[in-house]
């Protein structure tokens, strides 16, 4: 769990112990000057990654709203596809637990809306078209858990960043740190694949058709500017902005996807409950697939 909520802000500080040891420059106004900081801080991008590893060891519980607009084409087939996706999710390290509302708007396609619950009391995922709800096998439930109970592991190799150290960009407000980065080409392409690599829990190996996919994906820009708070060293947010290629036999697929992320209630969410009509109404996924065979 603790990988799934702070992978990015580990993958993204780190940058910052490559990129610079000095303090955090002002943050710029629309007009390109230098803002006047009434709360400046001389804390470096180092001290900073670790003050926020520190922090994430006591994250408990968090709320996570994200807007994802993701466009995908794939030209040699005259496949273009556009979809806003807006998430709403509470989660709860441990025992883990989560809620998450999602709506996705794919245009012409039309609109789907998903609800589910992972708690101990098992996995249930409302059906969006019957509106029915489904309690998932419990394998299905126990491979998501080991899939978000990995630990972040903090001993990055920084080596692999300093060829990026020109990309990356160290700012503060009177409130937050801002890290960002900006990156394209082969080089960075290399290190994306790396990262989502090592980013797999240690008992985990990518399967043959998750290898090639990685393997033919080729990033040709990438920005993600996250957002520290200055009192708490919590991620307030974080943006991402990002064009891929994967080429998938003959054909070339193109992703370009924008997310905002706002975080917020960290600790202050002390329990998930599965409402009673959801469990008692609830079909097993493998009565409903028996039944319809």
């Amino acid at each position: 769990m603790k990988k799934w909520l702070t992978g990015l802000g580990v993958s993204i500080l780190a940058l910052g112990l490559a990129a610079c040891g000095s303090a955090a420059e002002p943050k710029k106004d629309e007009t390109g000057k230098q803002v006047e900081l009434a709360n400046k801080s001389d804390m470096t991008a180092q001290e900073v990654y670790s003050k926020a590893m520190e922090v994430s060891e006591e994250q408990k519980s968090m709320h996570a709203v994200m807007d994802i607009d993701q466009k995908l084409s794939i030209p040699t087939q005259g496949i273009e596809m556009e979809s806003k996706i807006k998430m709403d999710m509470e989660a709860i390290v441990e025992p883990l637990s989560m809620h998450q509302n999602m709506t996705m708007d794919m245009g012409e396609l039309g609109t789907m809306n998903m609800e589910l619950y992972m708690t101990e009391s098992g996995f249930f995922m409302n059906d969006p078209e019957s509106g029915q709800w489904i309690k998932m096998p419990k394998d299905m439930y126990d491979e998501m858990m080991a899939q978000m109970g990995g630990e972040t592991d903090p001993t990055l190799d920084m080596k692999m960043f300093k060829e990026f150290k020109d990309e990356f960009k160290f700012e503060q407000t009177n409130e937050e740190y801002i890290l960002t980065l900006s990156a394209s080409g082969d080089k960075f392409s290399g290190l994306m694949k790396e990262l989502m690599g090592s980013a797999l829990p240690a008992d985990m190996d990518m399967t043959e058709e998750e290898s090639e996919i990685l393997e033919n994906m080729n990033v040709n820009s990438l920005k993600v500017v996250m957002y520290i708070d200055k009192e708490t060293f919590y991620t307030n947010a974080f943006d991402l902005d990002m064009d891929m290629t994967m080429k998938i036999d003959e054909d070339e697929m193109r992703i370009v996807q924008k997310m905002k992320s706002v975080i917020s209630k960290i600790n202050e969410i002390d329990e998930i409950v599965v409402p009673q009509e959801v469990i008692d109404g609830a079909v097993d996924l493998e009565e409903l697939m028996n039944g319809q065979e």
